[in-house]
């Protein structure tokens, strides 16, 4: 780096030129080259605006190929989480809309550091007339108490503990039975594994959505996994079932060093595969030097035999629900023929309820009907395994769509998260759950610890886009869906957000371009009822009744929520038609009935029907505020 550029230091931080090294009180914070030119260049420059330009020209050499945007996207996330900075309320870096970023902390210049008198002590020039033997001999004599400091110094590094294993990531479990059809089993239990090693509350475990992309193909060296990840340690293996038998190797390797720490094989009988699971978390916290407390051991020492054939079922319908919207039905279905099989198994039960807050969230079904479905399963779960945080998410689920009940929703949501802290989907819903109570500084933390657990696929910056525009704060949503579609440029969720987004700020064309898209990918009601809503709030009111006589074709031929037809009307700033459609979502219970507080609904705000409808539905008063 800069040799002889003295080092700078803001707060407990320490920028070390020559070493290329930043510090967090002495102690060194992994950085990669890109994140840390990034850094150099905001502590030479605090308080200014660095565009993204500028910082282009710092993070990459001119004949440098890369996705820039994306690139510097990647660099400053990853220097916010070195520093432990919150892009929503920075104390370090701030991002300056449509511009770049500005370095808030104060920077000082640190005291060059020196080597200590107490390991080199400092030789006098030797008087006129004194021998050189007798010079050397003082040399000598320094020397040997030099090589004394040196070797206590070595003594005490060796004694210094290795830095501790907060954060693992599962990578997929290679399918070692030669039988593609059975991808649907190695995919199950690297799920159900990473779901066993979150049980150990101290480890940060990255979720499955982020860790499916190093399934198969050419493999990245762990180092580089774990780098992209922001984890300690990585957990790779293998998986093959013979008969009734199942093998896993479960390999543990610390990033830092590239050491194995654990390589270990796991063999036992299908009908003990819970038990399995457990010795390899329990391995893992017994390598890592993790005390596990009495509730841990218990859920770790679970000794509960399964039925092979319906715990193959649970899997497949894990495997479909994965798939997104279109698994959905054929998830729901694997799920019932796992309790038909076996109706001891929590985990069906838990993820038929899961299945169904989504049939019901999607406009599946009548989601009155879905959520009655829902809860049932989800306590049929836990009266088998009170411990099971899928099923109180989804019984969370319930309280806060079918219920109206944001305070018991959130209850459960805590429940689920205190016993299972890298728990996705709990840390989702929970945010979502938060934005209708009108709590958004709270849910975009919520968000924040999502993105922890889910760095590298288009999910949780999809969430977080959603949340900003429920929060009104459409440029950063509008940045969060590119995060989104950077990752996977046919994200619908995130096209969605990003297009109400630049219609939240006029932007209509732009608006258009991104619900077109969303639209062809899913021809549903609700997608083209976005496109309606639009095309009013533009002043088209034709092109929005024409959407909406297109929806009234569909709603002939299956179900489509009320709350379609009033966000149509509400684009067009037809109170009293928005509010008959959304008297009939409450007297059918539909599950977007709580998306009053949206701006979809900011025009009427004023209007007493407003108020009366938020009361009865249990959403927090807030008569004629815009947030």
């Amino acid at each position: 780096m800069e040799a002889g550029k003295p080092p700078i230091r803001f707060g407990v931080f320490e920028v070390d030129f020559a070493s290329g090294e930043l510090r967090k009180q002495g102690v060194k914070i992994k950085l990669q080259e890109q994140p840390f030119r990034a850094l150099v260049a905001f502590v030479e420059h605090p308080s200014e605006v660095l565009t993204r330009e500028e910082l282009q020209k710092r993070l990459w050499p001119a004949d440098t190929v890369v996705d820039f945007e994306r690139g510097i996207n990647k660099a400053i996330n990853r220097l916010r989480e070195a520093l432990g900075d919150d892009a929503d309320n920075p104390r370090f870096i701030e991002t300056i809309p449509q511009r770049g970023y500005r370095f808030l902390a104060q920077v000082e210049t640190a005291e060059v550091l020196r080597p200590s008198s107490a390991l080199v002590p400092e030789i006098p020039p030797g008087p006129p007339g004194v021998p050189l033997m007798r010079r050397r001999g003082f040399l000598a004599a320094a020397g040997v108490t030099l090589g004394v400091a040196i070797s206590a110094f070595a003594y005490r590094m060796q004694q210094t503990p290795s830095p501790r294993i907060e954060s693992i990531a599962v990578l997929p479990l290679e399918n070692l039975s030669g039988n593609p059809a059975q991808e649907f089993f190695s995919d199950g239990l690297t799920d159900e594994l990473i779901g066993e090693v979150a049980r150990i509350r101290s480890l940060r475990v990255i979720s499955r959505t982020s860790i499916m992309q190093y399934k198969g193909g050419a493999r990245k060296s762990v180092q580089a996994i774990a780098r992209e990840l922001n984890v300690d340690a990585i957990l790779e293996g293998t998986v093959v079932q013979s008969g009734q038998r199942v093998r896993i190797t479960a390999q543990l390797i610390r990033a830092r060093d590239d050491r194995h720490i654990m390589s270990e094989e796991y063999e036992r009988d299908l009908t003990d595969i819970i038990a399995l699971q457990g010795d390899v978390a329990r391995a893992i916290a017994g390598k890592i030097k993790i005390e596990l407390t009495s509730v841990e051991q218990r859920s770790l020492t679970r000794t509960r035999r399964v039925n092979p054939e319906a715990y193959e079922a649970y899997l497949q319908g894990n495997f479909f629900l994965h798939q997104g919207i279109q698994g959905i039905a054929k998830s729901m279905d694997f799920f019932r023929q796992a309790i038909r099989m076996d109706a001891s198994q929590p985990e069906a039960h838990a993820g038929l309820a899961e299945a169904l807050c989504y049939a019901g969230i999607f406009g599946f079904r009548p989601s009155a009907e879905t959520y009655q479905e829902a809860r049932l399963a989800a306590q049929n779960a836990l009266e088998l395994d009170e411990g099971n945080a899928v099923a109180h998410n989804a019984l969370a689920d319930v309280k806060q769509g079918y219920d109206w009940d944001l305070a018991g929703a959130e209850k459960e949501f805590q429940r689920a998260l205190q016993l299972n802290p890298s728990h996705l989907l709990t840390h989702l819903w929970y945010g979502e759950c938060l934005t209708r109570m009108e709590r958004y500084d709270d849910a975009l933390a919520e968000s924040g610890r999502a993105l922890a657990l889910d760095p590298v696929s288009p999910g949780a910056n999809g969430n977080r886009a959603m949340l900003l525009w429920r929060a009104r704060r459409y440029q950063e949503s509008i940045e969060a869906s590119k995060r989104a579609l950077d990752v996977d440029t046919h994200f619908i969720n995130a096209l969605v957000w990003q297009g109400l987004s630049h219609a939240g700020k006029r932007d209509f064309p732009k608006a258009f371009a991104s619900l077109t898209q969303a639209a062809n990918m899913n021809n549903g009601p609700t997608f083209r009822a976005l496109l309606g809503h639009v095309h009013g709030l533009a002043g088209d009111k034709g092109k929005a009744l024409g959407i909406l006589n297109e929806i009234a074709t569909i709603a002939k031929q299956r179900f489509v929520s009320p709350v379609d037809f009033a966000v149509v009307y509400a684009g067009v700033g037809d109170a009293d038609s928005t509010f008959l459609w959304l008297e009939k979502a409450y007297q059918v219970r539909a599950v977007g009935i709580q998306q009053l507080h949206s701006p979809y609904f900011d025009g009427f705000r004023s209007d007493p029907r407003y108020e009366n409808l938020t009361r009865r539905v249990g959403l927090p008063s807030q008569t004629g505020r815009v947030p």
